[in-house]
This record gives C-alpha cells, structure tokens and sequence, in this order.
C-alpha cells in the first residue's frame, strides 16, 4: 500500500464505516392502527431507509410499480460513481467525500424475509411513524429523485436483473451532506424529533437509537 493510501484510507474509512454498538431491545413488536413500521439498517458503507413494499403504491412513491412484486424495498442515497462501483474504490471515495459529486437513489427490490435481510446488517433500527410523518418521508424521498424536462425520473443504471435501480437524484454529495445526512434530514422533515446535521453514520445511528428500537447491533 503506497503512502497516499496509508493516509488517506483510515480517514475515508472513519467517515463510511464507523460502527456504533448498542444493547438489542428485547420488546415484542406491537401494531398500532394509523401507524407504520420503518427500518434504518447498515451494510458495511450502505446506509438505507427499509420499507415493507405492502405498505407503498405509486402515489406514496413515484418508482413502487418497479418493486411492487418485492417484500421489502431498501432505498439509500450517495455519491453517483462511488455508490454504483462493484466494491470499493478509494479514489472514488476520496473523490465522494472531498469534492462536490452528483448523486444518485440507490432503489432494491428485496425477496428474502425481513429477517434474513436483516441477518445481512451490522445494524437494524425500527422505528414506528405515524400516517403523516410516513407520508411526508415518502414525499421526501420523492423530492429526491431529479425529473427531467419530460417529467419524468432519469435511470443511470440497473443491476442485478432490475432489482437494483440507480436513479440521477438531486443535491450534490460531500463530505458535509453524506447519506446519514440525507436520512436524518428526510425524517426532520418528515417531523420527527432528531437531529439533522449528523455527518457520520455513528452518529445517525446513535439519533435513531434515542427514538427507536435496536433489533440488531455489531
């Protein structure tokens, strides 16, 4: 490894991959009419908002007839190059957090269970809405995703056979407006009582631990 990499790959690591443990809530998982349960998960770098597909249509989200076949559909936001290279690539990375870059809507279809998808995490954080606030993180995302002159979303690419699909999204990726902050803006927005200017993923992860439940930790 040359010295540009000795240098630079503990930093971008840090601000990707920090790990925050918690204690996993041991409560049984209660329904409540005119609420809906969302999830916040880390996969190593990818941070993402989990939705049951059940619970969406096309109203809430403009691109659910993509993934309505889907049980769950995972959605997170980041840097258009480095979040759609097959791996890691710390030129991109440093290039992501370091400069101003277009971003993207990272969309994926999900057809394991809820709970071997979330076998897959470090990290699962429930947390319960309410019917508006649940409307108004779908707006938000919504909000996201650029729209062209035709009105319609602009698809960068697909994987996996279309179950991933990288959408042009709006707002510019750095070091100071990462995915965590996106998430923890959407839900801001969306009314509920967390703090919005969070960088890191340890720190995102500590807000949703202050209001939801951990269902899994490290």
């Amino acid at each position: 490894m040359n010295t540009y990499n000795l240098i630079i790959f503990p930093i971008i690591f840090f601000f990707l991959n920090t790990s925050p443990h918690f204690s996993v809530s041991e409560s049984a998982i209660i329904y409540r009419d005119g609420f809906h349960k969302i999830y916040f998960i880390k996969q190593n770098w990818h941070t993402a908002i989990v939705f049951n597909a059940q619970e969406l249509d096309s109203q809430l989200f403009r691109e659910y007839d993509s993934f309505s076949e889907f049980g769950l559909i995972d959605i997170g936001w980041g840097d258009e190059e480095f979040y759609q290279y097959p791996g890691f690539d710390s030129g991109l990375a440093f290039k992501a957090l370091f400069y101003a870059t277009p971003s993207t809507l990272r969309v994926e279809g999900i057809n394991l269970t809820k709970e071997d998808y979330f076998d897959l995490s470090e990290i699962v954080i429930e947390l319960e809405v309410s019917d508006q606030q649940f409307k108004n993180i779908c707006a938000f995302i919504n909000n996201t995703l650029h729209i062209n002159d035709a009105g319609e979303t602009s698809i960068l690419n697909k994987k996996a056979g279309g179950k991933i699909i990288f959408y042009k999204a709006v707002g510019s990726y750095h070091l100071f407006n990462t995915c965590n902050t996106w998430l923890a803006k959407g839900l801001k927005e969306a009314g509920i009582d967390i703090e919005d200017n969070v960088v890191l993923t340890e720190q995102l992860f500590n807000e949703l631990a202050k209001i939801g439940t951990v269902r899994k930790s490290g």
